[in-house]
């Protein structure tokens, strides 16, 4: 047993001792005198001796237990840790939750939850020994030690003071490895004990929870930190739920027409308690005029609105390159969050390849048209510049790196006539951030190109060795999973749709469900588009590939005489280059690409190396705009998982934190309960309460003992005097008798 002001333990105990070892040392010695009377006396005294001495024993125990209760209640006595003067030294690891959901502001007062949670972590630790060591670690992306353990008072409170949130999502178990390798590398005498400092939000718990449920944690609990005296507690959990606004994603891409660029934006509310209310969102960005601000008004329950701007280009900021943009909200509850980036490629002219066979289009034998010119008319209406897309024909047989040179965006509509060069040339042109939109070979049911075209091309996407010719027409999903991609036709994609038929289909293998674009009534996808992985490492690059299920010829759909023909290939190629141009796009937290061997700084100034590899050596630390010296640009964001602020009960919090052993919560809000706190945290929770109820219910019963064995009693002190009037009586007739005869009626001798 401990106790956390043992000064006061020994106070008690030698408030018992002392009036007894008093009494036992001055206690007077009595000389016998002996007397007529003696007699009578000692004989009642003699058989009543020892039911007196009992009782007068078993009131001094209950006097002293009162008073060493008190003492010991006074004490805080726990169980861990050091002996009873504290002389064993202990190691307290901090792990500070400084995510981007810390930065919460309370409703009430306004005061920042990251501040409230250090301040509770100062009060726990301001009553360790003044031997404990002491050591912090950060919980945000990647977490690390930040101060190995130390018994010097002002490091400690330095590197306490010195913290403040980040942007950054949150690892709680990771850093809660950290803490405990580091527990294990200055093993204390006393033990060590994990205080995770956190409100537990939902952006903090994320990561605990998928840890616990993992099968390797279950079936190897966490028993090594237990066995060398390491013990888990945490802050208790933050109920409250303010609510908060944050722009979740924004999409931007030039006007068919030039000259300008539509933005679209989707802001989300979360909290306990959505009443009605208004957000102003502003876009602006690099080289477009100034727009007025937009206004949403959100109704009682409502979680999401969007917001569309369209911003003028000025100037110079027309001509070909990248341009970044920014949605902000006015501020509120949670800072991150209310600024979103993303990045817009201004072309004056798209330039796209078409690889087929030349044709023509006769009206007077439509099916034999082939696909190559009903898609080169999608793209380059008889409008001139009606479009701004600018189409050039390319023949299978001579595709190369140079035919490539300066298209934005390749269509293959034969690509059955492909040369291994030309497939090639293929997978450089989409990993160095084009789009490669693929459609079957419509004038042959054998379709062997698949697997060679694919692979090269860099996705998992497989097709069959042939089509399949449909016993009936098969039309399009009424209902279709919405995709960037047509995001700008989504009102009218239904409509555009529904005339659409399917009669010949190459069926798509390896899609998954966040890669389909339309998808035929029997959930076949129609389009799907991904991304290429680069072959070493699986990681995502710049650029896309969309494959089509069908040919536009009439062959195999009629599509290319219905409206949704222009709209689909259009925005295909231009949703698609925007596509492929956000893979820049990065989250904070996550890592940063850019040109092998450069630098990329924000406005601020702050810099990061990119290696030869093309990849940063060190984390996204904050959102923003992230420039390198040849033009290139990189939005990060804020990842809106780490700003997640729903709160967790004690209870998940408790299974969370379950896999790395027992775990116990302390609440320390001021001065008042650091101590306590502090001895809860450092093992089990102290007993004085207990101790206190043991020394009123020692009181209680003495207090009754004592009336009873008093004897004060009317009925008892009547009985006395009647007794000691009869032995009177007896004495002043002088006739006394032998002590073994009774005298009187009552009994006295």
């Amino acid at each position: 047993m401990n106790f956390l002001h043992p000064g006061i333990a020994l106070a008690g105990a030698a408030a018992v001792a002392l009036p007894i070892v008093i009494h036992l040392l001055f206690r007077r010695r009595r000389v016998a005198v002996e007397w007529a009377a003696m007699e009578l006396l000692r004989e009642a005294v003699r058989r009543t001796n020892r039911r007196l001495k009992l009782e007068q024993w078993l009131v001094l125990a209950l006097r002293s237990l009162a008073v060493l209760a008190a003492g010991l209640a006074l004490a805080v006595p726990y169980f861990g840790g050091a002996g009873l003067l504290g002389d064993s030294a202990k190691t307290w690891i901090v792990v500070v939750d400084d995510g981007a959901s810390s930065m919460l502001r309370a409703a009430r007062d306004g005061e920042q939850e990251f501040a409230r949670v250090r301040d509770e972590a100062r009060a726990v630790l301001a009553a360790r020994g003044a031997q404990d060591r002491v050591g912090v670690v950060t919980a945000s992306l990647p977490p690390r030690l930040v101060l190995a353990p130390t018994a010097d008072a002002a490091a400690i409170e330095e590197t306490i003071a010195r913290l403040s949130p980040t942007e950054s999502p949150v690892d709680l178990a990771g850093a809660i490895e950290v803490a405990r390798a580091a527990a294990a590398v200055d093993a204390a005498p006393g033990g060590a004990t994990l205080l995770v400092a956190s409100a537990f939000r939902e952006a903090a718990t994320e990561g605990l929870v998928a840890n616990a449920s993992r099968k390797a944690v279950d079936e190897a609990p966490a028993t090594a930190g237990t066995a060398q005296g390491v013990r888990i507690v945490a802050l208790r959990p933050a109920q409250e739920s303010p609510t908060d606004a944050r722009v979740s994603r924004v999409e931007a891409r030039p006007s068919p027409a030039g000259g300008a660029v539509s933005v679209r934006a989707v802001v989300m509310r979360e909290g306990a308690s959505l009443e009605r209310a208004q957000a102003r969102v502003r876009a602006a960005g690099d080289g477009f005029a100034p727009v007025a601000p937009r206004t949403i008004d959100f109704e009682a329950g409502q979680r999401e609105a969007t917001v569309e701007f369209l911003l003028a280009t000025m100037g110079d900021a027309a001509t070909r390159g990248r341009r970044g943009i920014e949605v902000s909200l006015d501020a509120d509850t949670l800072e991150p969050g209310n600024t979103a980036f993303t990045t817009v490629d201004l072309r004056p002219e798209t330039e796209v390849g078409v690889v087929g066979r030349r044709g023509t289009l006769d009206a007077a034998d439509l099916d034999r048209v082939p696909a190559s010119l009903w898609i080169s008319r999608a793209l380059a209406p008889a409008i001139e510049g009606g479009a701004g897309i600018r189409v050039r024909e390319i023949d299978p047989s001579t595709l190369d790196r140079r035919a490539l040179l300066g298209l934005d965006a390749v269509v293959v509509a034969r690509p059955d006539l492909l040369a291994p060069s030309g497939m090639d040339a293929l997978g450089s042109f989409v990993g160095e951030g084009g789009v490669v939109i693929v459609c079957p070979a419509g004038e042959t049911l054998a379709q062997g190109w698949s697997t060679a075209l694919f692979t090269k091309l860099g996705t998992a996407f497989r097709t069959g060795a042939e089509a399949t010719v449909l016993p009936q027409p098969l039309r399009l999903a009424e209902e279709q999973v919405p995709s960037p991609l047509l995001s700008s036709v989504r009102a009218e994609l239904a409509a555009l749709a529904l005339p659409v038929e399917v009669t010949r289909v190459l069926r798509l293998e390896s899609v998954s469900q966040g890669e389909s674009v339309l998808a035929l009534a029997d959930g076949t996808p129609l389009v799907a588009a991904a991304s290429p992985r680069r072959a070493s490492d699986g990681d995502r690059r710049a650029g896309l590939v969309v494959a089509l299920a069908v040919a536009p010829e009439l062959a195999w759909t009629n599509l290319p005489v219905k409206p949704l023909m222009v709209p689909l290939f259009q925005e295909l190629v231009r949703a698609g280059l925007q596509v492929a141009a956000q893979r820049d796009e990065t989250l904070v937290g996550g890592e940063l690409r850019g040109v092998p061997s450069t630098v990329l700084r924000t406005a601020a100034g702050r810099a990061i190396s990119i290696g030869e590899d093309g990849r940063a050596a060190e984390r996204v630390p904050s959102a923003g705009f992230w420039r390198g010296d040849a033009g290139e640009i990189v939005a990060a964001n804020i990842d809106m998982r780490a700003i997640a602020t729903a709160p967790r009960g004690e209870n998940d919090v408790q299974s969370a934190l379950a896999a790395f052993g027992e775990v116990g919560f302390v609440q320390a809000s001021g001065d008042a309960g650091a101590g306590a706190a502090s001895a809860e945290a450092a093992g089990e929770r102290p007993w004085s309460l207990g101790l206190l109820a043991l020394a009123l219910a020692a009181l209680l019963l003495e207090g009754v003992l004592s009336r009873i064995f008093s004897h004060a009693s009317i009925t008892r002190a009547g009985r006395g005097d009647e007794g000691v009037a009869t032995v009177g009586r007896v004495r002043a007739r002088g006739a006394l008798r032998p002590k073994d005869e009774p005298v009187g009626a009552g009994g006295a001798r």
